[in-house]
């Protein structure tokens, strides 16, 4: 269930963002310890003209300043609730790196969002995952001192 949609200006190659698509999935997987068949990852490519900066469109801005010191990639990650803030900080991060050396954005300028899900409110084929995966997610969870941990497992 580990989505991530990833948002950039067009003008990359579409081999950079095939590369950006496997390192952001190995990323994931090993972070969430997910099995790779459960993430998706979204790439759009949002053209200069209809990407703001300070008021002015990319494509104006670019004529000025090299692609990363304007570009903003934006990338939301939604996950089903019950990780750990360690793992958020630690996908944060690591995504943040894989963009950055794959796009050469400057670090400053990424921005990472994560949005936990309850399995109540993430559908897989017309049911709510907390039905159709009960056994599933109920299998990674563990009580320890009152905090939800996952052990094992993805969404």
């Amino acid at each position: 269930m580990p989505v991530a949609h990833i948002n950039v200006l067009q003008g990359h190659s579409k081999d950079v963002l095939k590369r950006v698509i496997h390192d952001v999935s190995m990323v994931m997987a090993e972070v969430l310890t997910a099995p790779k068949e459960r993430l998706e990852i979204w790439v759009t490519e949002i053209d200069p003209d209809l990407w703001g900066i300070a008021g002015e469109p990319a494509s104006e801005v670019l004529k000025t300043r090299p692609r990363g010191q304007v570009e903003m990639p934006y990338i939301e990650i939604v996950i089903m609730e019950g990780r750990s803030l360690a793992q958020h900080h630690q996908l944060i991060a690591a995504v943040t790196d894989v963009i950055e050396k794959n796009l050469g954005t400057e670090r400053n300028r990424i921005r990472v969002h994560i949005a936990n899900c309850t399995p109540d409110h993430w559908g897989i084929g017309g049911i709510p995952a907390a039905i159709s995966r009960k056994a599933e997610i109920q299998a990674r969870k563990i009580e320890v001192g009152g905090d939800l941990t996952v052990v094992k497992g993805s969404q």
